[in-house]
C-alpha cells in the first residue's frame, strides 16, 4: 500500500544548479524505480540556514512529495546520508487525516478566490452607479479641545 511522505532536503550551497537538478532526478527515479510516484518536486533554491549545518550558513533547498512502500523511505534516508552534496534531509508522512485537511483547506481558499474574483466584478459594474451621486464629506470631531 502507498502511502503519501514529504522529503525536504538541503544540498551545499557551493554545489551548481545543474547538479542540483541532477540530484533532484536522481531522487525521483529511485522512487519511480522503486514502486513509488512523484505527487509534487519543487526547487525552492539557496536561502539562509537557521544556524550552521556542516560549516555551513546557506544551502540549496528541495521539497518532494511522494507515494511510496513504507519500507522504501529507510533506503530514500540511507541515499541521502550518502550523498556527500546533501548537507540535511527530512522525512515525513502524512496520514488521511492531514491530507483530508489540506485538501478542505486548498477548496476553501479557491473558492475565496472565485467570490473575490466575483465581487471585484460586480463591484466594478457598481462603481459606474456610484459615481453618478454626489457623496457626503466625512464629519470629524475635535476631541483635543483646541477648537479648532
Amino acid at each position: 500500500m502507498l502511502k503519501t511522505y514529504e522529503a525536504l532536503y538541503i544540498a551545499r550551497p557551493d554545489v551548481p544548479d545543474d547538479e542540483i537538478q541532477t540530484i533532484a532526478k536522481q531522487v525521483e527515479d529511485m522512487i519511480t524505480t522503486n514502486g513509488g510516484a512523484i505527487v509534487r518536486s519543487e526547487i525552492w533554491g539557496k536561502r539562509r540556514l537557521a544556524y550552521e549545518v556542516q560549516k555551513c550558513t546557506e544551502g540549496n533547498y528541495v521539497l518532494l512529495r511522494f507515494e511510496a512502500v513504507a519500507s522504501f523511505v529507510a533506503r530514500l534516508e540511507n541515499h541521502f546520508r550518502l550523498t556527500d552534496a546533501i548537507i540535511r534531509f527530512l522525512v515525513v508522512h502524512f496520514d488521511e487525516k492531514t491530507l483530508r485537511l489540506e485538501d478542505l483547506q486548498k477548496k476553501r481558499k479557491e473558492a475565496e478566490i472565485r467570490n473575490s474574483i466575483g465581487a471585484s466584478a460586480r463591484s466594478d459594474d457598481n462603481d459606474d452607479d456610484d459615481n453618478d451621486r454626489p457623496r457626503r464629506g466625512r464629519r470629524y470631531r475635535d476631541d483635543d479641545g483646541d477648537d479648532e
